[in-house]
Order: C-alpha cells, then sequence, then structure tokens
C-alpha cells in the first residue's frame, strides 16, 4: 500500500479554532405503513473543530404545503446516533480529517384527508453555521462578519394520495458521503448516487446550496423561499471551484472534479425524484470538498484484452466479443492483464496493489458475476496479473450490451484507474415465443346493456414452457362485472375466458361506459426473456336511454334566462324565491342547494331542499339582516342549486344546475341632525359662535336625532371630533353621548388664564361635534362647528376716580374711607376698583400719614378705613396691582355736616 511521504494535513486543521461543524447533510422519508411515516435528519458534523455543544440534541423542523406556504405539522428529533465517515482506503487516512454522520431519527403520521395537494409538500430546517474557511462562498464568522453563511436542511414529498387512491413513496437515501481529500490536478471522483425503494428514477444535478433566513445558531421556522449563498469573485453554479474540467455530476450521480486551486469548498446537488415521467420529490444534499497538494506521484494501472484464441493482449480501451448459443460456459470468456508502472518504481518498494471491479455501462444490472473469484493482486517487480472474465449463456440483454473492467491500484487518496470497455453480443438459447391461438387483432365490439358475453383466450407454446398469463387495466375488471376464468395451464398450453355481465343494476357504469382491456401470454422460456404476445379488447356498454333532470325557478319566465341569474338586494330587504326540479321519466330526483364558498347556515338562509319523484320544489328566503353579514369583506354571493337524478336503472348520475348571484347593497338612510344650543343665557349664542369674557361659565347642549326606525331606531353617537385655535384648548369637559334614535351630551368649558399665551389675551377656538348613526354599511352623520372667543376681563383705569375726604364724626356721611360708590338705580355701594384680569390682580393698599407711618392696610377689595382715631390732616394711600399701582391724597376732617362744627 502506497504512504504518504508527507504529514497530510486534514480539511478542517486548515481551519481556524473557531471553524463552525455544518460540513452537509440531509433529509430522509420512509413510509412504514397505514400512514406512518419515519423521517431520518442526516447531519455531517466537522468532528475536529466542531464544539461538542453544536450537536444538537433536540431539533424542530417543519413541512409546509408548496401551494401556498402553509404550515401542515412540526417535527421533533430528540437524540441522534453517531458514526465515523470512513474513507475510500483505510489506509490513507489522518486523524485530522474527522467527519461524523449524526442522523435523528422520528416519526410522523401523513394523513390522506390531510396531506392530498397535488402540489406536495417539503420539509425543511435551518441551522447555522457552515466551516468559515470555505473557499467559493462568503462563510464568515457571524460575531465579526454580517456574510456567515448557514445551510437549510431540504425535502419535497408528494401528496398521499392521488386520484382517491393511497399514493407511496420513500425518499431516495443511502447517499454515500464524501470521505476523502483531492490533490491539485488529478482527478477527484465518487458515485454520489442513492437509493430509492419505490424503483423511481433519479435525475441529479448541481445547484447552488441554500443558507438561512438569519444568521443566529437556530433560525426560527420560516417558510420558502430560502435565501441562496454567496459565491466569491472568480465562483459560481458554472464554477464551483475552478476545475479543469470543473465538478460535474451526471445524471445517475457520478461526480467528478480535477481542481485546480487547493482550499475547502462547498456544494449541493439535487436529486430528483420521477414516476410515470413526472416528477414527485426531491431531496437536497449539501458537502464539502477538501483539496491539498497532498498526494504522492501515482502512476496509473493499465488493463489490456485478449480473446482466449488471441496469442497476446492486444485490446486496450475497446473490444469487441461475440459468442453463439452453442459456446460452451468455459469458452465464454476473455482474458484481461493488469500492469501498473509504480510495480517497477523504487519509491514504491517495487511493489502496486491492484484489483477489479465490473461495471455495467448503459444498463442499470449487476455484472460482478463475469468475474473470477479472487480480484485482487500484488504486482512485484513489474510483474503483470492476469484475470479471466465468463460471461452467463443468458445474456444480460437481448442484443449487444456493453460492460466495462476496471483496474484499479492503491494510490492516496482515491486509487487510480484504467477501463477496458468489452461490447458482448450472446446468442440466447433457442425459443418459441408463446401465442394466442386467435390471431393477434384488435377486439372492438359494443355490448347491449344486460347481455352476458364470453370471449375465448386460448394460447400455447411449441417448447412446451410454462405460460404467464397477465391483464392489463386501468380499471378493476369486477367492478365492471368482467372476470377472466382459467380453463386449463398446463406446460406449452392455456385456456381461459373473459365473461362480461353488463347489468348496470348490478355493476356500476356511472364511471365509464368504454373498456380497454389487454391481455398478454408469455413462456418461461430459460433467460426469461419478456416476449409478450398480446391481445386488446375494446369494449362498449351501451346503457338504455335516460332524460336529463331539468332545473328551473320562478325568478324568470325566459328558460333561456334561467343558468345564470343576477339579483341585487339591499340590506333589511327580503329575497324569496322557489325552485323547481323536474324529470321525465319520473325517478326519484333530489333537489339541493349551497353557497359557493360559504355556509348559508351562517347567513340565516332557509333553503330545505326537497326529492321525490317527478317534479318537486322548494322555497329560498333570505332575510338580509346586518348582522348576519359583512359588505366589507364579501357583498357578492353565488348561490348555486342542483336537481339530481341518481336513481336510475343505471345509478348513471344526471343533474341540472341553476346559479344566482345576488348582490347585496348597503340599506337606505335618512341623515341624522345634530343640534347645538347654549345653556348659558348670560352668554350670547348667534349662529353657533359665542364671545366669552374669562372666567364665565360655557356650557353646550348637544341633541342628535334620526328619523329611521325600522327594523330598529339606528344608534346614534355624538362626537367632539374636532377641537383646534391658536392656542390648543385644554381643560373643557366633554363625554361621548349615545342612544337609539336620540342622543344627548353636554360640552363644559371654564377657562383660566393659562390659555393666554405670549401677551395675547384673546383667542379664538372652534370647537367641531358629529352625530353618526350605525346604519349597516350607509353610516351618515351630521357635524356642527361652534366657534368661541374668549377674551380677557377689561381692566380699564380710566374711568377709576377714588374719594378723596372722609369724616369719620358719626354722621353716616363720608364716614370711611373705601373704594365704592354709590348706585343710584339701587341704592347699593358699588366697588369702583378696575377689575383684576390675567394681566393685573389686586395685591392691596397701604394708607400713610404725612410723617411716612403706615397707618392702615388690607388686602382686601371691600377694606374700609374709618380713621376714628387718626388726627385730621392729609394721608397718602398706594393701591397695588400685580402690574401697577395707584397713588393718591386723603383729607381726614370731623366736619360735622348738620351743625358745621369742626
Amino acid at each position: 500500500m502506497k504512504r504518504l511521504l508527507i504529514l497530510l494535513l486534514g480539511a478542517l486543521a486548515m481551519l481556524p479554532a473557531a471553524a463552525s461543524h455544518i460540513v452537509g447533510g440531509e433529509f430522509e422519508i420512509q413510509y412504514l405503513h397505514d400512514n406512518l411515516y419515519q423521517v431520518n435528519l442526516i447531519i455531517y458534523f466537522d468532528q475536529r473543530n466542531g464544539s461538542p455543544g453544536a450537536k444538537d440534541i433536540n431539533i424542530e423542523a417543519a413541512i409546509y404545503r408548496k401551494s401556498d406556504n402553509a404550515l401542515m405539522d412540526n417535527i421533533f428529533f430528540s437524540g441522534f446516533s453517531e458514526t465515523p465517515v470512513l474513507y475510500t482506503q483505510p489506509s490513507c487516512s489522518t486523524s485530522d480529517l474527522q467527519t461524523s454522520k449524526l442522523v435523528y431519527t422520528t416519526t410522523v403520521t401523513l394523513s390522506p384527508d390531510r396531506y392530498d395537494s397535488p402540489f406536495g409538500y417539503y420539509l425543511t430546517w435551518e441551522r447555522c453555521c457552515r466551516n468559515y474557511a470555505i473557499v467559493n462562498i462568503f462563510s464568515d464568522d457571524p460575531a465579526i462578519s454580517s456574510n456567515a453563511a448557514g445551510q437549510t436542511f431540504y425535502l419535497e414529498f408528494p401528496a398521499v394520495t392521488k386520484n382517491g387512491q393511497k399514493f407511496i413513496d420513500s425518499s431516495p437515501h443511502l447517499f454515500p458521503p464524501l470521505s476523502d481529500y483531492a490533490c491539485p490536478y488529478r482527478k477527484y471522483y465518487v458515485n454520489f448516487g442513492g437509493i430509492d425503494d419505490d424503483g423511481d428514477s433519479l435525475v441529479y444535478t448541481l445547484v447552488t446550496p441554500l443558507s438561512t433566513h438569519s444568521i443566529i445558531a437556530v433560525p426560527p421556522l420560516q417558510p420558502a423561499p430560502y435565501p441562496l449563498v454567496s459565491y466569491r469573485d472568480g465562483f459560481g453554479i458554472n464554477n464551483i471551484m475552478k476545475g479543469n474540467p470543473d465538478m460535474r455530476i451526471t445524471r445517475s450521480g457520478f461526480l467528478t472534479v480535477t481542481p485546480t486551486v487547493q482550499g475547502l469548498f462547498v456544494f449541493a446537488v439535487r436529486c430528483e425524484e420521477f414516476r410515470d415521467g413526472k416528477k414527485i420529490g426531491e431531496v437536497r444534499r449539501d458537502f464539502q470538498l477538501l483539496v491539498v497538494d497532498q498526494c504522492a506521484h501515482d502512476e496509473p494501472p493499465q488493463i489490456l484484452g485478449k480473446k482466449l484464441a488471441d496469442a497476446t493482449f492486444a485490446y486496450d480501451n475497446t473490444m469487441n466479443v461475440t459468442f453463439s448459443n452453442t459456446t460452451a460456459d468455459a469458452d465464454r470468456c476473455i482474458m484481461v492483464e493488469v500492469s501498473d508502472p509504480d510495480a517497477s518504481n523504487v519509491v514504491d518498494n517495487f511493489t502496486e496493489k491492484i484489483h477489479i471491479q465490473a461495471i455495467a455501462l448503459g444498463f442499470d444490472k449487476d455484472v460482478s458475476g463475469v468475474l473470477p473469484a479472487s480480484t485482487e493482486a500484488t504486482l512485484i517487480n513489474g510483474s503483470t496479473q492476469q484475470f479471466r472474465i465468463c460471461f452467463p449463456e443468458c445474456p444480460y440483454l437481448e442484443g449487444p450490451f456493453q460492460i466495462g473492467i476496471i483496474a484499479y491500484d492503491d494510490a492516496c487518496s482515491l486509487p487510480m484507474s484504467d477501463t477496458l470497455k468489452v461490447t458482448v453480443n450472446i446468442q440466447p438459447p433457442a425459443n418459441n415465443d408463446a401465442h394466442f391461438v386467435v390471431p393477434v387483432a384488435d377486439v372492438t365490439e359494443t355490448v347491449n346493456e344486460g347481455d352476458v358475453r364470453t370471449w375465448d383466450l386460448d394460447g400455447v407454446d411449441l417448447d412446451g414452457d410454462m405460460l404467464v398469463f397477465g391483464v392489463i387495466a386501468d380499471f378493476r375488471l369486477e367492478d365492471v362485472g368482467m372476470k377472466v376464468v382459467q380453463v386449463k395451464n398446463v406446460a406449452g398450453e392455456y385456456q381461459a375466458q373473459l365473461q362480461w355481465d353488463t347489468h348496470c343494476d348490478v355493476y356500476d357504469f356511472t364511471h365509464g361506459t368504454d373498456f380497454k382491456i389487454t391481455f398478454t401470454l408469455e413462456d418461461l422460456d430459460h433467460c426469461n426473456f419478456n416476449h409478450p404476445d398480446k391481445r386488446v379488447f375494446n369494449l362498449k356498454v351501451k346503457l338504455p336511454g335516460n332524460l336529463d333532470p331539468i332545473i328551473d325557478s320562478d325568478l324568470t319566465a325566459n328558460p333561456a334566462e334561467r343558468r345564470v341569474l343576477g339579483l341585487t338586494r339591499k340590506v333589511n330587504e327580503t329575497l324569496s324565491f322557489n325552485v323547481f326540479g323536474k324529470d321525465g321519466d319520473n325517478d326519484f330526483i333530489v333537489l339541493s342547494g349551497k353557497g359557493v364558498g360559504f355556509d348559508m347556515a351562517d347567513y340565516n338562509i332557509e333553503f330545505p331542499g326537497s326529492n321525490g319523484r317527478g317534479q318537486i320544489s322548494s322555497l329560498f328566503k333570505w332575510n338580509i339582516f346586518c348582522d348576519k353579514i359583512n359588505l366589507g369583506v364579501k357583498d357578492t354571493f353565488l348561490f348555486e342549486f342542483l336537481v339530481v337524478d341518481n336513481a336510475n336503472k343505471c345509478r348513471f348520475y344526471k343533474a341540472d344546475t341553476l346559479d344566482v348571484s345576488v348582490i347585496v347593497e348597503p340599506p337606505d338612510n335618512n341623515q341624522p341632525t345634530l343640534l347645538v344650543n347654549n345653556l348659558n343665557q348670560q352668554i350670547q349664542f348667534v349662529n353657533n359662535a359665542m364671545t366669552v369674557e374669562l372666567g364665565q361659565q360655557i356650557t353646550l347642549g348637544l341633541v342628535g336625532t334620526d328619523p329611521d326606525n325600522a327594523p330598529q331606531p339606528d344608534m346614534l353617537t355624538i362626537d367632539l371630533i374636532k377641537a383646534e385655535g391658536n392656542v390648543p384648548p385644554t381643560g373643557y369637559i366633554f363625554a361621548e353621548g349615545t342612544g337609539r334614535g336620540s342622543a344627548e351630551t353636554t360640552f363644559s368649558w371654564k377657562p383660566e388664564c393659562d390659555i393666554f399665551l405670549d401677551g395675547v389675551y384673546e383667542n379664538h377656538y372652534t370647537f367641531t361635534f358629529n352625530v353618526t348613526d350605525d346604519r349597516c354599511f350607509n353610516t351618515k352623520g351630521d357635524t356642527v362647528a361652534v366657534d368661541i372667543t374668549i377674551k380677557d376681563v377689561e381692566h380699564d383705569s380710566r374711568d377709576f376716580l377714588p374719594p378723596n375726604f372722609i369724616t369719620p364724626n358719626g354722621d353716616n356721611y363720608n364716614d370711611f374711607f373705601a373704594m365704592v360708590r354709590l348706585d343710584e338705580s339701587t341704592g347699593q355701594l358699588v366697588n369702583i376698583l378696575p377689575r383684576d384680569n390675567c394681566v393685573g390682580v389686586f395685591e392691596g393698599i397701604a394708607i400713610y400719614n404725612r410723617w411716612g407711618r403706615q397707618v392702615f392696610e388690607s388686602t382686601s377689595r371691600d377694606f374700609r378705613w374709618y380713621a376714628d382715631s387718626e388726627a385730621a390732616g392729609m394721608y397718602y394711600y398706594l393701591l397695588k396691582y400685580s402690574n401697577k399701582e395707584y397713588k393718591g391724597v386723603i383729607t381726614l376732617s370731623f366736619y360735622d355736616h348738620q351743625s358745621n362744627n369742626r
């Protein structure tokens, strides 16, 4: 065995220690029994650099429906089995390249009533991250870059029922992993093909790998589409590794590449599954290939061939041989000779191990039986090894076929090889084919219902071989009254009859009256070649006549207009009409109706239907109420009425339909009215406008009324829909008013000085009130805008004339000093101080004698200074407001007005 001269650096030994763990993997789904399936998730794990903590214990995957990406089920995996991925040549292995295969397994029930979409389903799971040192795609550490790449594991599978029948399918499985490294400028190859237990056709293509929706470790479950990985400059789906030639895969799954660049490369293979020429599923497999310049020099072996009678091995690459059916088994052979230049090389110790293998070329059969018992040898000092290749008496195919005899050496990491393509033509043993006694011809007949017919199906084989009789039809013979009765089956002779009972009251012809049956007759000859004789029967049953049932209604008198009727109704109206069904044969008929895309019961629609013989009817009635309908979601309703005759003699389904389309419109509606009243009579209210002095209470009464009262009074709502002004209004009180038929509420506001800003003491406001009704999908309303102007209190001191003389002598005339005057109309004393407003507020008064001593003070606007303890003379007062002061002189005298005494 050839050993490496330089220690091989493994795939992940080249990566940074922080490299992540995903090498690749795929899903499998396998049918078990009934509706139970086994689901396997396979992950190839970087055992050397992947953290053991990245081996997920619990995994949740998801199944989505392809037609609309609807979530069908969540799939849960718990625990896994683990096995190492082995090398093609175990002696070429190195501890620096270690990959494990993790297999997660669970079961899932796929019920036919749930998994019946003709477009199929897909199983998916997302996981981050791929290795960070991949050369051909961006796959960085997500902790330092947004260019991380994960893997979406993805599998498609078909519905479990088709045309009402169970449809069983298992996905392809057992794809071999890549266990070997590649070397620059040396061809790398691997059979990437899988196995399909159902015998479906598998087609392989290279595709761009899928990444994940996000770069967190386990992204949340999401449906397709899934993002693709991003290729680095110079790489792409047509240049995955910059190979010469680049990576390719055959339709059968044989993958090859001759790399030119070292590094770690990721790629994806899609395996599509076909049955009867139609795609039914696919599975994607991602994997990595390491290219390192560590392969020792090696020369490929050479294989040559010769016929038994030839003197030398003269055939290189190809040879042709022909054998008659009289050739003895020992002579139906060729010889091949294998040599290898490395067996003469001192570097290889003049030793080379070789072995041979046989493969079918262009057909799918195991041809290893042509090889001798021993297929291995060790070549020493330039020696060669000969092998005898013998072919069976019965050829693998009728006519010429080609096999490849491949010689392999023991090079690392993959053996080098040479192939001899042998075209073989073996004449099979003589044989007469079986045949029907009646000459081969199609039988075309029409049989009247109720007849019973018989046809002979006799055959013979001149060689006396046993015969095998077969039936090919896309229906079950017994379902339509047919059966094959075998009369005789002995060596060389077969007798049978086809019998057909066409009584339609016994057998069901409702699905068809034309039947094609192919009968085959095959002999069990020595080589079991398939040359069946065929008889084709095209049979038809003629059923008795039956009049079609007819459906009609009283919506129109013209039958030509009855097929699709369009009506319009409004909410709160009633739609009522009769539907009729009749049958000219007086058969038992059934009249029914349904809403297309909705349940009539949800809308309080009555249509009981009817059944009986000859002629029947049923009343349709719909009271279209608002609480049963939502015109914002649906305003057009299609009703399908059906009369069915399936009780005739032959149970043949006959029917007639009537479609009625109803457009529902909103109901009629009268507009409600909103009236706004001023409840403070001290404030003038004209044309919904008022001017208010600060401090006055604003109170408005709002009343909404609506004239509609059928089927019940509308519900009214009074709202304040807009409040605006040169300063945004605050502090007002308003509560929504509601009521059926009428509604009331109030608006109140007593603004304070804080409504004025920036030295402006007159604000203008508009309050907009609205009343709306709840008439079904035809809401109407009335709007009233109220303008309110609020001014500050007048602070005009132009007419302010304080008194300046008092005589506190007890004569009730000028006995005290105060800011009052006598109102002659009422006889009451009235305060004459300027009124407080938002600019200035009265703070108090102080009175001083002529020496400046304060003799009186007060903070009350209604102060009184009697001065009865003060001396006569001049006094001075100081009136203080928050924004200004008033000063004046008071003369105090004790003059008696009546006696004129002082």
